[in-house]
């Protein structure tokens, strides 16, 4: 071999030696996927089987050591955390003290999505599920009225939800709409370790693979509801509640796996988060918070550029006021548009997958038998809705997931 094809030989030895092979597509299967319950964190053999083992050694060859460095927030109960004051704002995390979000991509991480760009989009989005309530409130009840509506939307789910209401998650997606990661337990991902943060993501997403056969490109952190606006019951002053839970660390771990993060609008003159979870609101009713969200409709500031609001599916009370928001706007006449997050931006709302396996095959033909039902149940569950009020719309959402129960069994 020649001096200058030996050289050749080495350059390229080394360059492919350089690249680090990404974490399989769909990635491993469990030992055992973690308990049902958002009161665990994540710990023990959880951390070390190789869905996660895999996937966090990518991380810690590809993300900067700085910021896989970065002090982890204390958390004073299960959903408030207190950020390190000295990395607020260089870690630019997105809470209360700080509000700070990334425009922009960088050499570390993706761009926060904030916004739908074009005129009029409405990015619709809901948290929390798939969750069933007593008497069928929940998440079968926005799919059905979203399908009166003829409206698909981003459902940003947890793996705690989804093992317990597999079956709703298959309905969901089997009804066209976006699913995406919410994390498996809802607990504040600043507060964690890098190790469990790649565990909230990885089992989440094999899950909802197992599950409906895709792999999410989305991922929400949990905990960001942010009001920086006059508030319903404290009109007298501006009013900062709750957190954004996210910084670099968690950015650059997210966007190693591969997925992109979204958040919702939250600048000063657009502030799209319902505000449905919060106590002191819920205690005006349905009525009022519909009241203000209703504005939205008719608020020209976004005829010449979109938005991406926040709801939540797992409740009755925010069920209940994302099924009166739905019903509100098909006799609004609005300019707006609501769609799901992936479809304002243009881009697949799932990874590609990088092997095949017979699962694989097995999950999507199981989605290709149900559909059809699903279609069907829907439809008919969107008539009764239509039709009918309290109890009997819940009765029709209970056949919906029924069906598709029978299906997935």
């Amino acid at each position: 071999m020649k001096s200058f094809e030996v050289l050749t030989f080495v350059v390229y030895t080394i360059i492919l030696g350089s690249i680090q092979a990404q974490p399989p597509l769909p990635p491993p299967k469990p030992t055992a996927f973690p308990p049902a319950t958002q009161l665990q964190y994540i710990t023990g053999s959880y951390l070390t089987d190789p869905l996660v083992q895999t996937a966090y050694d990518y991380v810690l060859k590809t993300v900067r050591a700085d910021l896989l460095s970065l002090q982890p927030s204390f958390q004073n109960d299960f959903g408030n955390v207190t950020y390190p004051a000295a990395q607020s704002t260089t870690a630019c995390h997105w809470g209360i003290e700080n509000q700070c979000t990334r425009a922009a991509d960088t050499a570390d991480f993706k761009a926060d999505v904030l916004t739908c760009p074009g005129a009029g989009q409405w990015g619709l989005t809901f948290d929390d599920g798939p969750v069933i309530n007593t008497g069928g409130s929940g998440t079968p009840e926005v799919v059905a009225a979203l399908q009166s509506a003829n409206l698909k939307a981003t459902f940003f789910v947890l793996g705690v939800s989804t093992s317990l209401f597999p079956a709703q998650l298959l309905a969901s997606y089997a009804a066209g709409h976006d699913i995406a990661i919410h994390t498996w337990t809802h607990r504040p991902l600043t507060n964690l370790t890098n190790q469990q943060i790649v565990a909230e993501l990885k089992y989440t997403e094999r899950l909802i693979y197992d599950t409906i056969g895709v792999i999410p490109a989305f991922v929400r952190p949990p905990y960001g509801e942010f009001y920086y606006h006059l508030c319903l019951y404290k009109k007298s002053n501006r009013h900062s509640n709750y957190l954004g839970d996210i910084d670099d660390r968690v950015r650059a771990i997210i966007s190693a796996l591969g997925y992109r993060t979204v958040i919702w609008t939250t600048y000063p003159d657009i502030v799209r988060d319902t505000q449905d979870t919060v106590t002191e609101y819920q205690t005006g009713g349905v009525s009022a918070l519909l009241a203000n969200v209703t504005k939205w409709f008719s608020d020209t500031t976004t005829q010449n550029r979109g938005f991406i609001s926040l709801e939540h599916d797992a409740f009755n009370f925010t069920a209940n006021l994302a099924v009166a928001v739905i019903n509100a706007f098909k006799t609004s006449n609005s300019f707006l548009k609501p769609i799901p997050v992936a479809t304002c931006l243009g881009v697949s709302p799932y990874k590609t997958l990088n092997t095949t396996t017979t699962a694989n095959v097995t999950v999507t033909t199981q989605i290709t038998t149900v559909k059809s039902a699903t279609t069907a149940a829907l439809t008919a569950a969107s008539t009764v809705t239509a039709q009918s009020s309290g109890r009997s719309n819940f009765a029709s959402n209970i056949f919906t997931t029924l069906v598709v129960f029978l299906a997935f069994l």
